[in-house]
């Protein structure tokens, strides 16, 4: 584990009273966004999928018809959000649940749904225990399921951003592989990605100290996207703003 802790810490009422703002506001300009990480994780999307920290819905409605979404919050603003947006898809279903604070009834009632897929994309970090998070996920799915990570890169990248935004760390590649390896998971899967993403964040959240996105790196990075889709789809980056890893459950031998 990789760990770069805020000097200063927001609580938790502060973030939640800007994340779904945050979340309405960037919406329509980060599907593209979204995409481009899906896409790197698409086979590996099963039929029952368990979201951890699905927000507003953005990932939600990104992985498509599916059999079972079950998609966690822990925030009930953003789940109405996503709720009543997603409305008329049947197969989704939201729950307010901290899955680190789950006992054993309600881990219980997860198993039973039978995931053979966790999706958790830019959630781990805003976990303090990521660990007892990770044990958790590994305890819901099946055997032979899959942990579809994402996950920011790099604790030099560490910035007044991640603090503002609530994050408790970056990872390195190989703190992430021992954390997920300790927990049980089998690595199928583990890349960066968006290696040009990772010097902008550098100069503007380490160098200049921004605590914000701009609307004008966004609109840059969504110009500039289709390009980088396509050169990292041959050339996979040696390093990148995030770290993409696909983590299996052992079958029983």
């Amino acid at each position: 584990m990789s760990k770069g802790a805020p000097k200063q810490k927001y609580t938790s009422s502060e973030l939640a009273g800007e994340r779904l703002l945050r979340y309405k506001v960037y919406a329509d300009d980060i599907q593209p966004y979204l995409d481009w990480q899906l896409s790197i994780l698409r086979g590996h999307i099963g039929d029952r999928i368990l979201e951890i920290g699905c927000g507003i819905g953005c990932i939600t409605k990104l992985l498509g018809e599916r059999e079972l979404i079950l998609a966690l919050d822990v925030e009930n603003d953003v789940l109405d959000y996503a709720r009543e947006s997603l409305s008329d898809r049947d197969y989704c279903r939201f729950a307010l649940l901290d899955i680190t604070k789950c006992n054993d009834s309600q881990l219980a009632e997860l198993r039973d749904h039978h995931f053979d897929t966790v999706v958790c994309i830019n959630v781990l970090e805003h976990i303090q225990h990521d660990d007892a998070a990770l044990r958790a996920m590994y305890d819901v799915l099946e055997p032979g399921g899959k942990l579809l990570l994402l996950v920011p890169a790099h604790p030099l990248l560490y910035g007044r951003y991640d603090a503002v935004d609530g994050h408790y760390r970056r990872y390195s590649k190989r703190g992430l592989q021992a954390l997920v390896g300790k927990t049980g998971f089998q690595v199928r899967v583990f890349r960066f990605f968006n290696a040009l993403g990772a010097i902008g964040w550098f100069v503007e959240y380490r160098i200049l100290r921004r605590e914000a996105h701009g609307s004008g790196s966004v609109r840059l990075m969504s110009r500039l996207m289709p390009w980088l889709r396509r050169f990292e789809n041959v050339i996979p980056p040696i390093f990148g703003i995030s770290i993409i890893a696909v983590c299996e459950k052992p079958r029983p031998e």
